[in-house]
C-alpha cells in the first residue's frame, strides 16, 4: 500500500492535495458486485448524513437559506419552485465571483444543471436534523408566508445561522465561527453515537488515508469495532473487484471488438501485480476471526436491506480470501462465484457471461477499495477545524 505525505498547507492548499489523494484513492467507484448495502450501511454507521455526491459543508446551509427565501415569498408551489431553483444557480454563480474554483456544483453545467445542490443534500439536511419536517422538496414549496400551516409546522431548526446579506451577490465556502458550532451541535445532537461526532469534537484536521488509520484513543469501543468491519470488507472484497477486472480484460484480450481489446495485456499484467499486492496484505485483516454475522447484524439495524444473496456472495468470498488465494485466477470456485454474482445482479448485462456488455468495458469498473465516505468526513471535519 502506498501513501502521499501530507504537508500543512492553508486550508485552500490542503483542500487541493486532498483532490489529488482522491484520485488515487478512487479510479472509479461503481458497485459492479453489489456490495452497496454493506457500504451504505457501515458508512451511515459512521459518517450518518453524508454522500458521495456532496462537495462542501456549508451547502448544509445554503440549502435552508435558499428556501427560507423561496418560503418568505407569496407565490404559489409552482412559482416557489421556480423561485428556489433560480435562487440555486444565483448561490452558484455567487460561490464563482467569491473565488471558489472547485466544489461548486453547477460550475460547469450552469442554468442546465438537472441535479441540484438541494437534492445532493436533501437527506442530511434531515438526518443531521436541520430540516426538521420529513417530505420532499415539492412539499416544502407548498408552504409560503400566506399559509396558516406554517404557524403549526416547523419546517428547519430554530436556531439555524443567519445568512449574510450578500449571500447571492459574492460568497464563499468558508464557515463561520457560529456557523461551524451550529454544525457541530446538530452532529452532536442527531449522530451522537458516530464516529463522525467524535472526531467533529476534536476540532483539528484529519490527513489519515482511510478511517481505520485514525489513532485517536477517545474512539469509542463500538467505533473501532465499525472501524475494524469496515476495514476488513474493503480489504477483502477489493480483491473479488480486482479479479473481476483481471477476468474481464482476459476476455477483452480474446476479442477484437472490445472497446479495450488493445489495452488487454497491459490491463492483465496491472491486475495480477495488484492482486499479488493485496494477498500479501491479507494476514493484516485476520479473517480467521472475522465474525460476519456480526457485521451482517450491524447492517440489519440501518436502513439497508442485506438480502440473502448478498449475504452468501460475502461468504463465499471471504472463504476463498482465507484458504484459496494461491492461484486465483484460476481458481474455478472464486471464478464461479463472480459470474453467479454478476449475472444474478445484471443478467444479460453481464460483462463475464455476455460479449455485448463486454465491449463496453472501460477498462476499469470498481477497482477502488471502499473508504466508507471517508473522503468527504474528512473534508468536512478540515472544514470545521479551519473555522475554529
Amino acid at each position: 500500500m502506498s501513501y502521499l505525505a501530507w504537508i500543512d498547507f492553508d486550508p485552500e492548499e490542503r483542500r487541493r492535495a486532498q483532490t489529488l489523494i482522491d484520485l488515487f484513492k478512487q479510479p472509479e467507484a461503481r458497485d459492479e458486485l453489489g456490495l452497496g448495502t454493506v457500504r451504505d450501511g457501515l458508512a451511515d454507521l459512521l459518517f450518518p448524513g453524508t454522500s458521495t455526491i456532496q462537495t462542501r459543508l456549508r451547502y448544509m446551509l445554503f440549502i435552508p437559506w435558499i428556501y427560507l427565501e423561496a418560503q418568505s415569498r407569496r407565490a404559489t408551489q409552482a412559482e416557489r419552485t421556480v423561485i428556489a431553483r433560480d435562487l440555486e444557480f444565483d448561490l452558484s454563480e455567487a460561490l464563482l465571483r467569491g473565488g471558489e474554483t472547485v466544489d461548486v456544483i453547477g460550475r460547469l453545467a450552469g442554468r442546465s444543471l438537472k441535479r441540484l445542490p438541494s437534492s445532493v443534500y436533501w437527506a442530511g439536511l434531515h438526518t443531521l436534523g436541520i430540516r426538521a419536517l420529513p417530505g420532499n422538496q415539492a412539499t416544502f414549496h407548498t408552504y409560503g408566508p400566506e399559509s396558516l400551516k406554517d404557524h403549526d409546522l416547523k419546517l428547519w431548526t430554530s436556531n439555524l445561522p443567519k445568512p449574510p446579506g450578500n449571500l447571492f451577490d459574492e460568497t464563499a465556502f468558508a464557515l463561520t465561527r457560529g456557523e461551524a458550532d451550529f454544525l457541530r451541535d446538530r452532529i452532536a445532537s442527531n449522530a451522537r453515537a458516530s464516529l463522525l461526532n467524535e472526531l467533529a469534537r476534536k476540532a483539528r484536521s484529519f490527513a489519515e488515508d482511510w478511517p481505520w488509520q485514525v489513532s485517536e484513543d477517545t474512539v469509542s469501543d463500538t467505533n473501532r469495532a465499525i472501524l475494524r468491519h469496515a476495514e476488513r470488507f474493503s480489504g477483502v472484497m477489493y480483491g473479488a473487484s480486482l479479479l473481476y477486472n483481471l477476468l474481464l480484460a482476459l476476455r477483452a484480450a480474446e476479442r477484437p471488438n472490445a472497446k479495450k481489446h488493445a489495452d488487454a495485456p497491459r490491463l492483465v499484467r496491472d491486475y495480477r501485480s495488484r492482486i499479488e499486492a493485496w494477498k500479501a496484505e491479507l494476514e493484516h485483516l485476520a479473517l480467521g476471526d472475522w465474525d460476519l454475522d456480526d457485521l451482517f447484524g450491524l447492517i440489519g439495524k440501518t436502513s439497508h436491506n442485506l438480502n440473502k444473496a448478498s449475504r452468501d456472495f460475502i461468504r463465499g468470498w471471504v472463504s476463498i480470501a482465507r484458504y484459496g488465494t494461491v492461484e486465483l485466477e484460476a481458481n474455478n470456485l472464486a471464478i464461479e462465484l463472480l459470474k453467479q454474482r454478476e449475472h444474478g445482479l445484471k443478467r444479460m448485462k453481464a460483462r463475464l457471461l455476455h460479449d455485448a456488455p463486454l465491449e463496453r468495458w472501460s477498462g476499469a469498473s470498481g477497482d477502488a477499495r471502499l473508504d466508507f465516505r471517508w473522503r468527504i468526513a474528512s473534508s468536512y471535519l478540515g472544514e470545521l477545524a479551519d473555522a475554529g
